[in-house]
């Protein structure tokens, strides 16, 4: 009898030990906990100060196809200048799921996405990390877990809303933000350049547009005028 229950108790106790571990690696914790805790490592990447981000514009190849600057505010705005490298000047303004572009002055009716939403990775605290991905059409109590590249991440917003923020369950390291059409930039490693942390570069994809990849070259905190984030700044 005791041979004949060993082989049955052995294989209940592995089942155990496989549910166990299972759970445990299946754990979500609370989505307002992980975002206090990204907003807690915002500050202490300096990155939680309105910036100024001097980009490249790279296309297949690595071709360099414009240059320009990129202003982001932690109160839920980003605007993006860049001189392309066939001569003409495109700018976007972003606040919230709205963005508007425009080229040489003219209202540009359906522009790249070039500008993703940075404003994610400077929010102080986390409940406005939260309202964040609320205005960007994300759920703001809802998370999950993803995989993306080498990143096991906890995913702000859930999979299947329209806006999500994914970050690294180690780290806490920004890695992707989803956008609603498809719209997904993918962050690059972090680094640091007096200060301030933020991907070494951003990656595009959209349903029927060119990949594209917009390096960071230089990142420094400056306050925006008073009407920096004003549409009228398309067109003037």
């Amino acid at each position: 009898m005791r041979r004949a229950t060993r082989p049955g108790l052995a294989a209940l106790c592995a089942a155990l030990g496989l549910w166990i571990a299972a759970a445990t690696l299946a754990y979500v914790p609370p989505a307002d906990r992980v975002a206090r805790a990204v907003a807690d490592a915002n500050r202490v990447r300096g990155r939680t100060h309105a910036l100024a981000i001097r980009v490249s514009l790279r296309g297949e190849g690595d071709a360099v196809l414009g240059s320009g600057t990129l202003l982001s505010d932690p109160g839920g705005a980003a605007r993006l200048e860049v001189r392309h490298a066939s001569g003409f000047v495109e700018r976007q303004l972003r606040r919230g799921r709205s963005l508007e572009a425009s080229r040489d002055g003219a209202p540009l009716a359906d522009p790249v996405p070039l500008l993703p939403p940075l404003f994610l990775l400077q929010t102080e605290q986390g409940a406005t990390l939260q309202t964040r991905i609320a205005e960007l059409g994300g759920s703001p109590d809802a998370i999950a877990l993803g995989h993306e590249g080498d990143h096991d991440c906890y995913v702000l917003g859930g999979k299947n809303a329209s806006a999500s923020y994914w970050v690294d369950q180690e780290t806490l390291a920004p890695v992707r933000i989803d956008l609603e059409g498809g719209v997904r930039y993918r962050l690059g490693p972090p680094r640091a350049q007096g200060g301030i942390e933020l991907p070494a570069w951003i990656a595009l994809e959209a349903p029927g547009r060119p990949a594209l990849r917009m390096a960071i070259d230089e990142a420094r905190a400056e306050a925006p005028g008073p009407d920096a984030f004003e549409p009228g700044w398309l067109t003037r």
